[in-house]
């Protein structure tokens, strides 16, 4: 049964990159949720060794919609009320409704719960929920300056302040895009796993966890992954955006109404941004990935085309 079809509850993970959404989305296996074929996930990499729960194709359409839209992850594109209707976006629809439907396949069908999980979905969640009904979302949340630090440990080219603007614009968008989400904080899940686990699961409509399930999802927990304490990472706390997220995070009490609501809105856009020279360089890499998928659909014919030549040469004359 499609995807788009079944009446299983469809949810999806959301929060800002390096918050724990993969802690999250793999606890929600183990309550019985299904999360798709499993090889069709990302395998799992030095930054999550126990895997990213992530559906490769939804990650690779993520990113090209992102492109499509002038923006990239971490420079995502202003984006206005309405524009998952957009003009030029039913390409990525049809794709999105064959990527869920090979995915999950007969799942559909039987699981009570199917998940998907994408950072980038807290930023998309609209055009997904053009493609197919989404119930609810999980949102991850961690601390800012702890993001900050990770992303910097990890290597990527994002500084405090943009860290900052990401983290306050993945929060609002997310949050603001289903306004009936559960708010899951990063440290619930080391701090209070039998709460956790049972707030999952009674927010999904799944049974209330059982010991086994809750043992599994210990099991699953690395306590290595709690990276980057708050106590101890200081990526540039001079940082105004950065002090503005540590308002809106409130020492983990979450307040989103720390903030005017037009200035929540704004955020959750994209229109409130540090002056950062990533505008061009996120165009350019739009332009990349937009000639990477032509290359890839090139390809795609070519291969078709000489699978064609090769049985018409086999054929009997």
């Amino acid at each position: 049964m499609p995807v788009t079809a079944t009446t299983s509850t469809a949810v999806c993970v959301t929060g800002m990159h390096r918050s724990g959404t993969s802690v999250i989305a793999g606890a929600l296996s183990f309550l019985g949720a299904s999360l798709g074929d499993p090889g069709r996930m990302l395998k799992p990499g030095a930054d999550n060794p126990k895997g990213y729960f992530e559906i490769q194709a939804v990650v690779q359409l993520d990113d090209e919609l992102l492109a499509h839209l002038g923006g990239a992850w971490d420079q995502p594109p202003v984006l206005d009320p309405g524009w998952e209707r957009g003009p030029g976006l039913a390409q990525f629809r049809e794709r999105a409704t064959a990527i869920l439907d090979d995915s999950f396949g007969a799942e559909a069908a039987r699981a009570p719960v199917v998940a998907w999980k994408d950072p980038r979905l807290s930023v998309l969640l609209p055009f997904w929920r053009t493609v197919t009904p989404i119930a609810t979302t999980v949102v991850v949340v961690r601390d800012p300056v702890e993001v900050a630090a990770s992303l910097a440990v990890r290597g990527y080219s994002v500084g405090a302040a943009q860290a900052a603007s990401l983290w306050l614009r993945y929060l609002y968008a997310a949050t603001a895009a289903d306004p009936g989400h559960l708010l899951v904080r990063h440290t619930d899940i080391f701090d209070d796993l039998p709460g956790t686990v049972a707030r999952l699961a009674a927010h999904l409509g799944l049974p209330a966890p059982d010991a086994a399930s809750e043992t599994a999802v210990r099991e699953h927990l690395d306590a290595g992954l709690r990276h980057h304490d708050a106590g101890s990472a200081s990526p540039g706390l001079d940082n105004p955006l950065l002090d503005l997220a540590r308002a809106v995070w409130n020492d983990g009490a979450v307040d989103l109404a720390a903030l005017p609501p037009a200035v929540t809105d704004l955020l959750g856009r994209g229109w409130l941004r540090p002056p950062v020279d990533g505008e061009l360089l996120a165009r350019a890499r739009a332009d990349v990935v937009r000639a990477r998928e032509t290359l890839r659909k090139t390809n795609g014919r070519v291969a078709t085309l000489e699978a064609q030549l090769a049985a018409r040469d086999a054929a009997p004359r």
